[in-house]
């Protein structure tokens, strides 16, 4: 684990990193994924108070939402790493958002995702590569992390 500013970077998890969209991705097996989102993305977003996620069996394009956040300073989509089918959601995220912000890489997590295309998770930023986009991040942006 590496932490930066007080952002916690995980080496082991795969990352989806599109401008200032920061997405984690655990693999749970050959093509089986848990997403959610960063501790950069929360900090960015702040408290979080409102996320619908996608509906279990909901077909989804690298790119396009799995979810949607709200929070004091910011509304927007949550992007999915890779092209698949969401298999299960996370009902205690949306029922209790600020969980997100409290354990973004835990109990925050948001779908797990069968994922159609494997080939994407080599799209993925990983290990040193990943740790170094999130800095870029973390220091254009002048973040500290800070959990709720």
């Amino acid at each position: 684990m590496v932490v930066e500013s007080n952002c916690e970077i995980p080496e082991s998890l795969l990352y989806y990193i599109e401008g200032k969209n920061t997405v984690w991705a655990k693999q749970e097996s050959a093509d089986v994924i848990l997403v959610g989102i960063t501790d950069v993305a929360q900090t960015m977003a702040g408290k979080i108070v409102k996320v619908r996620i996608k509906k279990k069996g909901t077909k989804v394009e690298r790119g396009k939402p799995i979810a949607t956040m709200e929070s004091g300073k910011w509304a927007g989509p949550v992007p999915a790493p890779v092209t698949g089918e969401i298999i299960d959601v996370n009902a205690e995220a949306e029922k209790n958002p600020v969980i997100i912000n409290r354990d973004p890489y835990g109990q925050g997590w948001l779908v797990r995702m069968k994922v159609e295309k494997p080939e994407e998770l080599k799209m993925l930023h990983t290990g040193d590569q990943a740790v170094q986009k999130m800095k870029e991040i973390i220091a254009s942006e002048k973040l500290s992390c800070k959990r709720l």
